[in-house]
């Protein structure tokens, strides 16, 4: 018996098997796009995240932090800074401004919450450590941590010293 060809069995089987193969691959290609996308919205803020973070803490250092006061308003979050100036960083959906300077998120999907995490750890050696989580969200999620805004604060303790202990939305 000579086969030159292919039954009609034997092509099923391919056609059956390239489905697979092409349905794994599509599966694949949409998870890295998923992927791509959380790491395209973070380089497109990243430099302006930076520099809130930076241009906050510089006057933690320059005007030492002496206590804070955290409260919303409407659908806002206040945080007012008792520094040697008193400084105010105000948090909206698509906005945070610090020191009458609005920073925006450029990412059209992604917002700031308003419902910040606050915490106030006493260290050992009258050392004190505040730190403030704004937390960034990507179509109303917040896939990743290293989107967030964390602002951070190694104080000494003195009777100036004015902090809450805890802070819930």
């Amino acid at each position: 018996m000579n086969k030159k060809g292919f039954t009609i069995l034997e092509l099923l089987i391919s056609i059956a098997l390239i489905s697979v193969v092409l349905l794994l691959l599509l599966r694949v290609m949409m998870a890295l796009e998923a992927i791509n996308h959380d790491k395209s919205y973070a380089s497109d803020d990243e430099i302006a995240r930076t520099e809130i973070i930076g241009n906050i803490e510089q006057d933690f250092l320059d005007y030492h932090l002496n206590g804070l006061q955290i409260k919303r308003q409407d659908e806002k979050t206040i945080l007012t800074l008792f520094m040697d100036q008193e400084k105010t960083i105000i948090i909206d959906n698509k906005s945070l401004t610090y020191d009458n300077e609005k920073y925006s998120l450029k990412s059209t999907n992604a917002t700031y919450g308003s419902c910040l995490t606050y915490q106030y750890q006493e260290l050992e050696n009258d050392y004190y450590l505040v730190s403030i989580v704004i937390p960034v969200y990507i179509d109303g999620e917040n896939t990743t941590v290293k989107d967030d805004l964390e602002l951070t604060y190694l104080g000494l303790k003195n009777e100036l010293s004015n902090y809450p202990r805890h802070f819930t939305c």
